[in-house]
């Protein structure tokens, strides 16, 4: 290990105040981009490792990605969905297609955010949006109001993983991993998640009588009608998906095709009537790039210096040396589960899936095959406490303690940990794609 440049300290007295102070600042609520930041600095300023000039040289560096264009023109599809007012039309249309299924509406929830997430790619837009517009209806269906955030919450967690995820974007684009490949290899663990959410659902509203039908069956007509109505939603998945998946665009230029066509009918069909709406939706996806970016570089910042100091070798070196795969697949759950608890997918996936990426190769996992493994325990932990990020923005809405919407969630979790296990024997079994 480099020895401190500017203090009359030892190493290791260096490193844990730094790593305090940076906890400390964590604690108090400085957004977590700052207190990577703060870490990062002071390792370039202690160290002779990497020089102060390093910092801005790989922030220009990492921002070179073209995939990274894809990050700001995604959320602002997101954004220009959320003010083209089509919630609505996607709920009524879920609730066609789905919601004669016992649970009615829970279920209708459930798929509008596999919906939502196939547009936004956002966990917590996700979240918001379909919360907004059904956690009154639950309640009003006699679901409990702390399952029914719950239920929310969970649906929430799907948009991590649906393809377009945003965080398999920032995966692809920061490891340099076919984004394409990651998109196509959610597909199945993303719908294996979303079934999962629904056969719970099903069951605890079945055992609870919570908005349990006799009206079992479609009725096209009214399916067709909904449809119709939905087609700007709907549309814009055909365009971003069918797009990437039938090689026609890269990622990019699959979600700039994506807002101009929103643009043109949700305009066409009067869903967007003014200047100001397209204007809000644009502000509000600086804001939110603003906060993306930054915590991406500052991520890579820490990888950097983590490297530097070995840490990142030897806890993959620790955990391969355990011997048996079970072991070995058992401990790196522990871990994911643990970091996705306290630490947000962005950061968490830039800083946690590098220190295990040796025991994942060491199972046979090819890199899109850890990318997926990875992102679903880090899609986990937004329904985890201490952090659980959507926990957090569904009880907000919903004024319901964080602490009993969690607790409610520990079904869908329990159904999520047994997909992603699976996911996990499958690729060992496959050989990691």
């Amino acid at each position: 290990m480099n020895a401190p440049v500017l203090l009359a300290v030892s190493s290791t007295e260096f490193l844990i105040g730094i790593t305090v102070l940076t906890v400390v600042a964590f604690i108090l609520g400085i957004p977590i981009y700052l207190v990577f930041g703060l870490w990062a600095l002071g390792y370039h300023v202690g160290f002779d490792s990497f020089p102060l000039i390093n910092m801005s040289q790989s922030h220009y560096g990492v921002l070179q990605s073209f995939s990274f264009t894809a990050i700001p023109l995604f959320i602002l599809v997101g954004d220009l969905i959320r003010e083209a007012g089509i919630a609505e039309n996607l709920v009524a249309f879920t609730r066609e297609f789905i919601g004669w299924i016992p649970g009615v509406t829970g279920n209708t929830a459930i798929g509008t955010a596999a919906i939502f997430s196939a547009i936004t790619g956002s966990n917590a837009a996700t979240t918001a949006s379909v919360g907004s517009a059904l956690y009154s209806p639950l309640c009003e269906e006699g679901y409990e109001n702390d399952y029914a955030a719950a239920t929310i919450a969970s649906g929430g967690v799907l948009g991590a993983i649906i393809p377009p995820s945003l965080l398999l974007i920032i995966y692809g684009a920061a490891f340099g991993v076919s984004i394409v490949d990651l998109f196509l290899a959610g597909v199945i663990p993303g719908l294996a998640m979303l079934f999962a959410l629904l056969a719970t659902n099903t069951v605890i509203a079945y055992r609870n009588d919570y908005g349990v039908t006799d009206e079992f069956g479609i009725d096209l007509k009214q399916l067709l009608v909904k449809t119709w109505h939905a087609k700007v939603g709907l549309g814009t998945i055909v365009v971003l998906l069918g797009g990437i998946f039938l090689g026609i665009f890269t990622p990019s230029e699959s979600a700039s095709v994506a807002v101009v066509y929103i643009l043109v009918a949700a305009i066409g069909s009067r869903q967007i009537t003014s200047i100001d709406s397209i204007v809000r939706a644009c502000y509000s996806s600086i804001l939110l790039i603003g906060i993306i970016l930054p915590m991406v570089v500052t991520s890579i910042l820490i990888q950097q210096s983590l490297s530097d100091l070995g840490l990142q070798e030897a806890i993959s070196n620790a955990i391969i040396s355990l011997g048996n795969p079970v072991l070995i697949a058992l401990v790196m759950t522990v871990i994911m589960l643990l970091a996705g608890s306290v630490l947000d997918g962005t950061p968490n996936m830039l800083l946690t899936a590098p220190m295990l990426s040796g025991a994942a190769a060491s199972l046979g996992w090819s890199p899109v095959a850890w990318g997926i493994i990875f992102m679903m325990g880090a899609s986990i932990g937004y329904i985890t406490p201490p952090y659980g990020l959507n926990l957090y923005v569904i009880s907000g809405i919903a004024d319901i303690d964080y602490i009993k919407v969690a607790k409610a969630a520990k079904w869908h979790w329990a159904g999520f940990v047994v997909v992603w296990i699976g996911v996990m024997i499958w690729y060992t079994g496959v050989g990691g794609m």
